[in-house]
């Protein structure tokens, strides 16, 4: 690969085939590198190449730039030795296996060197040692292949470790994740953008806010209103299609059942149920036989002085009514 290096007034030609010669380009002036750090990454995004990609994909160039050069220009930019390397160099031709290490990985995190983004990496934790990936050499994947989040009879169901299409309000489509009940935009994309602390239209905060609303609810925790207004729960649950009344979603981290309302508020049922289930209702008043209508279904205290109910039954009204106590 031939790059155009200005030196005074003349133009030099070098090869990059190798360390040595990587390094010796690094050695120009600081103007020079910068035109050289440039081409490389117009070379290594594929710029102006407009031909159809599938949607695990990285340029034919990228792939064709050889790995001790990408080693190098890591090592003079950002000190990344050879040995965090590993996983990418294994996987150099496996673009599934790069995105799902950063996407479904540990501690992930990006990091680069202020004057060239384009040469930071993203790390993550790996069999118990720190490895990376360049930033320009992860994988860009087509969000027109993948399926929305969709809940079906305010049932949502995801698969873990998959990827899914998220559109925005502006109508801009983007790659999430499911991960063990977290639920958001996947890192492969999300690190490599500008930061998502902004509130109003951005988009960015759209979907961080519909994305801890979500990993929440698929965490069986309660979305606790001081973090977010029953308005905005309820735009994101009517977003994937989940209506007032009993829903449920399932994303990796169990099946948790809901009560939605009218308002927004929501209504962690499993929470409710145990905590129905574990009180002993004779200890405080109550009398074996006594009958509790839960959501439309009756329950009798038994003689251990608890009630049995389960999520899994059928219910028909969202109150809940106590019988009389015998003072």
């Amino acid at each position: 690969m031939a790059f155009n290096v200005e030196k005074g007034f003349g133009i030099i030609m070098r090869t990059v085939t190798d360390v040595n010669t990587v390094n010796q380009l690094l050695t120009y002036s600081k103007q020079a590198e910068a035109g050289i750090h440039q081409k490389a990454i117009q070379m290594l995004l594929g710029a102006g190449n407009n031909k159809k990609q599938d949607s695990l994909s990285i340029s034919d160039a990228a792939r064709g730039f050889s790995k001790q050069s990408i080693a190098a220009l890591i090592d003079k930019n950002v000190n990344i030795s050879n040995s965090e390397l590993a996983y990418y160099f294994a996987n150099y031709n496996n673009s599934s296996a790069i995105l799902d290490a950063i996407n479904f990985g540990e501690n992930v995190s990006c990091g680069y060197n202020s004057d060239f983004k384009e040469y930071g990496v993203i790390s993550f934790d790996l069999n118990g040692s720190r490895q990376v990936v360049p930033n320009y050499a992860v994988p860009k994947m087509n969000t027109s292949t993948m399926s929305g989040i969709c809940a079906a009879n305010n049932s949502l169901v995801l698969s873990n470790k998959n990827y899914y299409s998220w559109t925005t309000s502006s109508g801009s489509k983007y790659t999430w994740t499911v991960n063990n009940g977290r639920i958001g935009w996947a890192a492969s994309e999300s690190l490599l953008v500008e930061n998502t602390n902004q509130k109003g239209t951005n988009y960015k905060w759209e979907m961080c806010k519909a994305g801890n609303i979500l990993s929440e609810l698929a965490q069986g925790k309660s979305v606790c209103g001081y973090l977010y207004s029953n308005e905005e729960v309820l735009s994101v649950c009517e977003k994937v299609r989940i209506s007032p009344g009993f829903f449920s979603i399932d994303a990796g981290a169990g099946k948790h059942t809901y009560l939605l309302q009218e308002s927004g508020k929501t209504i962690n049922v499993d929470a409710k149920i145990k905590q129905l289930n574990d009180i002993n209702w004779i200890e405080i008043g109550y009398k074996e036989g006594d009958t509790f209508s839960v959501y439309g279904k009756e329950y009798a205290i038994d003689s251990s002085g608890h009630i049995n109910v389960s999520a899994e039954d059928e219910f028909t009204s969202t109150e809940i009514k106590y019988p009389s106590r015998s003072i």
